[in-house]
């Protein structure tokens, strides 16, 4: 997954955006790409829940800062690689971040400062647990 600003909110550029699969089943089942759909039942991963949980603070009805047709329209611009490769939340996350920056909430640097932190942080507790 790159981190580059266009890949998270411009459009691709022949017209199609990489959410429009229809008619590319073909293309999707010789690259390898699981086309499945699964009806089990899983349980959410903890970052998930937290998704969850910052889409609804973000886009609470009267002050919220997103709506779902922004994360509509952020989700849908992602280059054709990510979006196949994004889960549903990491999707979601990346929109949010896009639509973050592009509402001036915290800055890209803000964000990338805050990521690699992050990155530290879980790096740190991985190295703890397997000592």
């Amino acid at each position: 997954m790159r981190d580059d600003r266009k890949s998270m909110i411009e459009p691709q550029s022949g017209g199609r955006l990489a959410h429009d699969l229809g008619g590319f089943l073909e293309h999707l089942l010789c690259h390898g790409i699981d086309v499945s759909i699964s009806k089990e039942e899983t349980l959410k991963q903890p970052y998930e829940e937290r998704t969850d949980a910052l889409l609804l603070l973000l886009s609470a009805a009267g002050r919220g800062l997103l709506n779902v047709h922004a994360m509509r329209r952020a989700s849908e611009q992602f280059n054709h690689e990510d979006y196949l490769k994004l889960s549903y939340y990491d999707r979601w996350l990346r929109a949010m971040v896009a639509l973050c920056i592009e509402e001036g909430i915290f800055s890209e640097e803000e964000w990338l400062v805050k990521r690699q932190q992050v990155k530290r942080q879980s790096e740190a507790i991985q190295r703890r647990k397997s000592d």
